[in-house]
Formats: C-alpha cells, structure tokens, sequence
C-alpha cells in the first residue's frame, strides 16, 4: 500500500512537474515577445519584411520596391517590372521568434496586384497571414490598398483570427523627390482580448540626388506610443551592389545591409543590432520576371 501511495505521489509530482515546465516555458517566451515587441517592434504586427528593408533602418514609406506589397501597398503602382521573393527573419538568434514570408506582384495596364503570406513563431506560438494588393497609379500619384487574413495560436487554445487592412499613398514630387503615407490597422482589429493590433501612421519621404545614392526619412506614431523616426542610406559602390545603413530613435538600434542583383535574380541581407536585445539577420532571394534588370530593390 505504501509503495502503491509513493508512486503515485511520484507520478503527479512529474505530472505537476512538466505542466509547471511547460507553463514556465510559456511564460518566458511570451516575455520575450512581448518585450522585444514594446522597445523594437521586432514581433507583432505591423513587421517590416525584406531584407532591403531593414538595411535602411525600415524607413520604406516612400520607397517603391518589390516589398511594397508588404511595406505600403501604394508603391506597387510605380512597379514596372513583376518579382516573386521570399524572406527569412532571425530576431536575436532566438528560434521561436523567426519569420518566414512570400511575396509577389502583378503589373497590369488598369492596377498593379500584389500577394504576400507570413508565418511566424513556432509550435508555442504563431501568426500566419496571407493577404492580396491593389494599387493604382497615374503616373505622380499612386494609392494602395492591402487586405490580409490573419490568425494566431498558442498551444493548446483555440486560433483566433481576424481581417486586417492597411491603406498607402505615394507621390513623386519630381524626379529625385517621393513621398509616401501609410496607415495600417485604421479598423482597430485584435486577435485577443488582451492582444490589440497596433494601429501605426507612418510618413516618409526619399530623395536620390544622383543614380548611386538614396536617402530616406520617415515618422512613425503607433497610437499608444511615442512617434519614432527613422533614417537610412543606400549606396551603390559599384554596379549593382549596394551597402545599406540605418538608424531608429529612441531605440538604440542600428542597421546595416547588402544588396546584389546578378541578371534576374536578387539577393539582400541584412542585419540589425538592438542595444539591450543583440543581433537580429534578415535574408531576401527575389527573382525578377522579365529579360531587363533593375536595381536590387
């Protein structure tokens, strides 16, 4: 009888054990999350995608490129040529908080459509989202819409899910001179009771006084926190490379990037350095569709 008592006291203890484990284990990541979220914006919503992006401190709003369809639906309207790319994002070398995404544009005489899908996290814990494009252009002025389907989980709970929308503008001042608007999340969508998706307003412009160099500015204000500005350099040192650098307010992070397009294929990398939280590696293969080339973007 006693031997029968002590196993399985022993039993539960395990059992108590490893459910006290995994909710520790919970705990930690959502910390982690949710901290690297709060001073770096490096999880939740909205996440820069691209490795271009984040070489120039993801200071995009103004930037017309294959991540548009991402970064502001508006600059798919000044796209010329179509490109399918995928990204790889790495936030302090910590494997749960990884982003893998897929994207691609369509040019067509009356808009430009766009498809992006993204998933990040691991088994804990995860987001995925897919989304379609819209843009129009008349030449100075171009306006982009996106929609995604996103939906969230955590391990052992029911996915929650909902319709997220941001909404772009970008405009060439002259031929050196853009500027772009965009706001994401106007509908205040949330995934949790407790889990708001922020609702962020971002204006920026770029201004390339000559071919080989790109300077980009942007304001950002998520509507609970303070307004982050953003600073970043593209160069190109010699024919289709490119170095990449940028700077954020207020959060101590600092970025630097490459950029090489051989023929029709692209590739991007970059990494971000966050004073308290460590490196973060981005990572960018695009393939341009159509014979001539254009600038890594």
């Amino acid at each position: 009888m006693l031997q029968n008592s002590n196993a399985a006291l022993a039993e539960k203890e395990v059992k108590y054990g490893i459910l006290f484990y995994q909710q520790a284990s919970l705990f930690v990541f959502y910390y982690l999350v949710v901290f690297s979220a709060h001073y770096s914006r490096a999880s939740g919503e909205p996440f820069p995608i691209g490795a271009r992006s984040w070489g120039i401190g993801n200071a995009t709003v103004a930037v017309a490129d294959k991540q548009s369809v991402f970064n502001n639906p508006a600059g798919l309207g000044f796209l010329a040529h179509n490109y399918v790319s995928t990204s790889y994002h790495n936030r302090y070398t910590i494997a749960g908080l990884n982003t893998f995404s897929l994207g691609g544009n369509y040019t067509h005489k009356l808009a430009n459509v766009g498809l992006v899908i993204e998933r990040f996290g691991d088994k804990l814990y995860h987001e995925q989202k897919i989304g379609l494009a819209l843009a129009k252009s008349t030449g100075r002025v171009s306006l982009g819409i996106q929609v995604a389907y996103m939906q969230a989980a955590i391990a052992g709970y029911a996915a929650k899910h909902t319709l997220l929308t941001q909404f772009g503008v970008m405009a060439k001042l002259n031929s050196t001179i853009h500027i772009g608007f965009n706001a994401y999340n106007l509908t205040a969508a949330r995934l949790f009771v407790s889990q708001r998706v922020p609702t962020v307003l971002r204006l920026g412009f770029s201004y390339q006084p000559v071919k080989q160099l790109l300077l980009i500015g942007e304001a950002e204000k998520d509507i609970f926190l303070p307004v982050l500005f953003k600073a970043g350099l593209e160069y190109q040192i010699v024919r289709n490379f490119y170095l990449r650098t940028g700077i954020t307010s207020k959060l101590s992070n600092a970025h630097f990037g490459i950029g090489f397009q051989a023929k029709q294929f692209i590739f991007d990398y970059a990494a971000s350095n966050h004073s308290m939280l460590g490196f973060s590696h981005h990572l960018t293969l695009a393939y341009q569709l159509g014979k001539t080339p254009q600038k890594s973007s």
